[in-house]
């Protein structure tokens, strides 16, 4: 699937409106994606806009509960790192797929964030704990 700048730059709006005065987006043709790159400073103004814009965040221990079908889309980037995150969106009737590609640089002083179309949408329901750990402690304990 070949993707352009103005075919995700469409479906993204939502994410880069908001942003629109704190980055800079450029096209980054062999991943194509969009790419902006900046300061640690204008991480926690760009992360509330991804949390409220995405439904997933995927962090180093959350990616494990990942669907396969998204984590084989992933590919490698599902090898997530200490501070990456990547953020996803199933598609909707209208929407395609969407991911989001939170990057932190070695050094903590700048970060960057991809933007892209995923080839294929994904299910993904989290199971929701209805025991508090203590009880499954005990349980297991006595079984």
């Amino acid at each position: 699937m070949t993707l352009s700048f103005e075919e995700i730059s469409a479906v993204t709006l939502d994410i880069t409106e908001p942003l629109k005065d704190l980055l800079n987006w450029r096209w980054e043709e062999s991943r194509q994606v969009m790419l902006s790159e900046f300061a640690n400073g204008k991480a926690e103004q760009t992360l509330a806009v991804l949390r409220s814009n995405f439904v997933d965040e995927w962090d180093r221990k959350t990616i494990k509960k990942a669907p396969k079908e998204l984590k084989t889309q992933l590919g490698e980037l599902a090898k997530v790192t200490k501070e990456q995150k990547l953020f996803t969106r199933p598609a909707t009737d209208t929407q395609p797929a969407v991911l989001a590609i939170w990057w932190p640089w070695g050094h903590g002083a700048t970060l960057s964030l991809r933007l892209t179309i995923l080839k294929n949408s994904y299910e993904y329901a989290p199971q929701l704990q209805t025991e508090n750990k203590f009880v499954t402690f005990i349980t297991k304990f006595f079984n």
